[in-house]
């Protein structure tokens, strides 16, 4: 994702057959000074029930100050604080907001139960909020562990 402008929300999809039983979801974000990933109604389910959501929070509305059922950090030498929830620029309700940067990576990881040899749907909704300055890229890391 490269520009000087906001992205607007975009949807995400992918598959994934489970190789263990407690899998983690994990999103990894870097970005420079002023600019912004958001991330809503995140969303993991069995292709076989996919009206079993297997996330907790998924949509991050049971969040006000904190996240329940994410961990969310930053790595070694973050200037910033890590993710949080945000009120503003949010598909609906409330959203993910990554910080951290300019040369550090935010996660925001969960872990959710699988049936081995499973294949199971993986979905999210992300933007990018650009503010002044020249054309900046974020990076997105998003993997199973």
């Amino acid at each position: 994702m490269s520009g000087s402008g906001t992205l607007a929300w975009a949807q995400y999809a992918y598959s994934y057959t489970a190789n263990k039983t407690f899998p983690t979801l994990s999103f990894g974000v870097s970005s420079p000074t002023n600019t912004f990933l958001y991330m809503d109604d995140v969303s993991v389910a069995d292709t076989t029930n996919s009206s079993v959501q297997l996330l907790n929070n998924q949509g991050f509305d049971n969040s006000s100050t904190s996240l329940p059922g994410w961990d969310v950090w930053c790595s070694s030498g973050c200037s910033g604080t890590a993710g949080g929830i945000s009120t503003a620029n949010c598909r609906s309700g409330n959203c993910y907001k990554a910080q951290c940067g300019p040369t550090t990576t935010n996660y925001l990881v969960q872990t959710f139960p699988a049936v081995f040899g499973r294949t199971y749907n993986i979905s999210f909704w992300m933007q990018r909020i650009k503010g002044g300055g020249a054309p900046a890229t974020v990076t997105l890391s998003v993997g199973i562990m």
